[in-house]
């Protein structure tokens, strides 16, 4: 990470599960802050339910062994293996949600938006309602591209039933267009791109996806991905994706370069993720501040 932050990179994070309700979004917005994140893909999950602390509302410890989930829910609670939460509290929030497409139906005219548009919309509309630490938020104010690619995969699908307008269509295709220009201009001597999943799942595929096309589109050349690093408990024999190595099997897609720094951390990310912070809070100190380099203006304008 730190060869990351000290070159020329793009450095992309891939944010998977739920890592917001297990108390992570203070270090992804962290690491945005001081600019040593470019570009984040992540779940709707972590752009959703990290209001819920902002919001006031508490978790909950549970030994997941013992826990009885169906008394869980006749007391109104929803589980996230070891810790639960309101269930009144979290449908609250599912319906704040539809207060933003509400909001973005008056404002954006255009039939369609890119999902990155979209997001920095959803982040700036947080930052007004006072969710100034949101991960969605700190993103629009940092000027770094949020992509959720399966936006409706959580509390914003249920925000968007309950909208009394539902505004534009999401154009996801648009977000991959625009990925692959962001990806491409990277694409220099001395530069390239870097990746970082916590976790696997759709962030890290749609990270990945974007590097191989990057490669067909250069004609085979190497990968835009110079270096990469996962952290995930995912073993690579069960053949799914998430566990993909990145210092192997990826190499042969053209994700990641043969010759670059590809390391798999298999371990617990809500264990990893504040060891790595703290390593770079010591190394760098507390007033460091990356320049971030310049990611284009596409995501931020286009229609």
């Amino acid at each position: 990470w730190k060869r990351m932050i000290d070159g020329a990179n793009l450095i992309c994070l891939g944010l998977a599960g739920s890592l917001a309700s297990a108390g992570l979004w203070p270090l992804v917005t962290w690491l945005v802050e001081r600019g040593y994140v470019d570009f984040l893909a992540s779940t709707a999950a972590n752009i959703t339910e990290d209001l819920l602390e902002q919001r006031g509302v508490t978790f909950h410890r549970v030994e997941p062994e013992r826990v009885d989930d169906a008394v869980l829910w006749e007391d109104g609670f929803y589980r996230f293996y070891d810790h639960v939460v309101s269930a009144a509290e979290y449908d609250k929030m599912e319906d704040f949600t539809g207060e933003f497409f509400d909001h973005l139906a008056e404002r954006w005219m255009e039939p369609t938006i890119p999902g990155v548009r979209f997001m920095r919309e959803y982040g700036r509309w947080l930052e007004a309602q006072g969710l100034t630490g949101s991960v969605a938020a700190t993103c629009a104010r940092n000027g770094v591209p949020l992509f959720v690619p399966a936006a409706h995969d959580g509390p914003l699908a249920e925000g968007y039933r309950t909208a009394r307008r539902k505004g534009p269509v999401v154009d996801f295709f648009k977000d991959y267009e625009i990925a692959l220009q962001i990806m491409d201009r990277f694409m220099t001597p001395g530069r390239g791109t870097a990746a970082i999943f916590l976790g696997g799942g759709v962030p890290k595929d749609f990270i990945q996806i974007i590097a191989t096309s990057v490669c067909a589109i250069r004609g085979g050349t190497a990968s835009p991905h110079v270096a990469a690093l996962q952290i995930t408990t995912d073993n690579t024999v069960f053949g799914g994706l998430g566990g993909a190595s990145v210092a192997s099997e990826c190499v042969s897609w053209g994700k990641e370069a043969s010759d670059g720094s590809n390391i798999m951390l298999f371990t617990d990310v809500t264990i990893a993720l504040p060891f790595l912070c703290q390593g770079l809070l010591e190394h760098y100190g507390p007033a460091h501040r990356r320049r971030r380099p310049p990611v284009g203006e596409e995501w931020r304008f286009g229609g």
